[in-house]
């Protein structure tokens, strides 16, 4: 688990809200390149990384996982060092109001997200403040964040890597950076080998905004199959069993409209034969993950979906649970020693 515990937290410290990926494209590539051999980028933010097969006229199979996370953008800069903001990706607003926050402009700026008090705000006392009445507090001048500032500059709530009991770990951007850990994981254990595929590795941009970075790359790799992987909502006292899966028990497989039937249950089966423990979770028709838009790719591709539980989803202090991540690491390697010819006769 030293691996991924220390992959995570280096992943989580890089800035990358949505739209804004390639500010952290340096290191990503530094830690990527000791795992791959290939290692690409297009124009619209996403990276593609490929460790090949050993087997002359191996077929691709894409492994997704998007590197973007939810923020907020510099919409105005007021008096008083305060500056608007509007929203990247769907945060929870309950949540902002004290936050701590950096902002991204020509260089890092510490703030506080301020609000106005519940009984002069239009929403109404004890009602969830619009985006529109928080400011970001700075204590510069107007002046000197004119100067430091530029509008649409990018904001991140900050949320520092904690480590709590049990495997269990806490951090901004666990969403998606948990799976992108997962899939540096299992390809650093892959062998070449044993590999059926050329594995093409793909960290996407802009699913918090759009879901299109995933797709794009399916275009460009024109994958025999692609497993995409997401966090999914991990149980809380109170929830439905079927609206959520649990942290501590292992990925899960999802089932839905939107991921190929044949090869889902080629997998589950995979899994079963081979007493890998899984969890199943029905998502009846679209997914709201980049599986929706890369299974209508071109002629279409067959894909699986799996998913890693989270809790307190787009919040800084999304929880995750450190063997589920190692779950899903260990399912990615058994489906690419796996013909899919194999998996669909299972």
């Amino acid at each position: 688990m030293d691996f991924i515990k220390e992959s995570l937290k280096e992943l989580c410290s890089l800035m990358t809200v949505s739209g804004f990926e390639k500010k952290s494209r340096t290191r990503l590539f530094e830690i990527a390149r000791q795992y791959f051999d290939e290692a690409s980028e297009d124009s619209f933010g996403n990276f593609i990384f490929v460790k090949k097969s050993l087997n002359n006229n191996a077929p691709r199979l894409m492994i997704d996982a998007h590197f973007d996370m939810v923020g907020m953008m510099v919409t105005d800069i007021l008096e008083g060092g305060f500056l608007s903001v509007t929203n990247i990706g769907g945060l929870d607003a309950r949540i902002l109001p004290s936050a701590e926050v950096t902002v991204y402009g020509k260089r890092e700026i510490y703030g506080l997200i301020s609000s106005i008090p519940p009984h002069l705000s239009k929403s109404g006392k004890g009602n969830v403040p619009k985006i529109e009445e928080l400011y970001i507090d700075t204590g510069y001048s107007k002046d000197e964040l004119k100067e430091l500032v530029p509008v649409g500059s990018p904001v991140v709530i900050n949320g520092e890597y904690t480590e709590l009991q049990n495997g269990f770990v806490a951090a901004a951007s666990l969403d998606d950076k948990a799976c992108v850990c997962a899939i540096f994981d299992a390809v650093r254990r892959m062998s070449a080998e044993e590999l059926k595929y050329d594995i093409y590795a793909t960290v996407s941009a802009q699913e918090e905004t759009g879901k299109c970075g995933a797709a794009l790359s399916a275009c460009r790799i024109r994958p025999r199959m692609a497993i995409i992987t997401d966090v999914n909502f991990g149980a809380i006292e109170g929830d439905k069993d079927y609206d959520s899966i649990v942290c501590g028990k292992g990925a899960s497989v999802d089932i839905s409209a939107l991921t190929d039937r044949k090869l889902t249950r080629g997998v589950m089966r995979l899994l079963d034969k081979e007493g890998v423990p899984y969890q199943r979770i029905c998502e009846p028709s679209y997914t709201y993950t980049n599986n929706d838009l890369v299974s209508v790719t071109g002629e279409g591709i067959p894909t699986v979906l799996m998913s890693i539980p989270l809790r307190s989803m787009h919040t800084p202090v999304e929880t995750v649970c450190l063997k589920d991540i190692r779950s899903l690491a260990d399912i990615l390697i058994r489906v690419a020693y796996t013909e899919k010819t194999d998996l669909e006769a299972i």
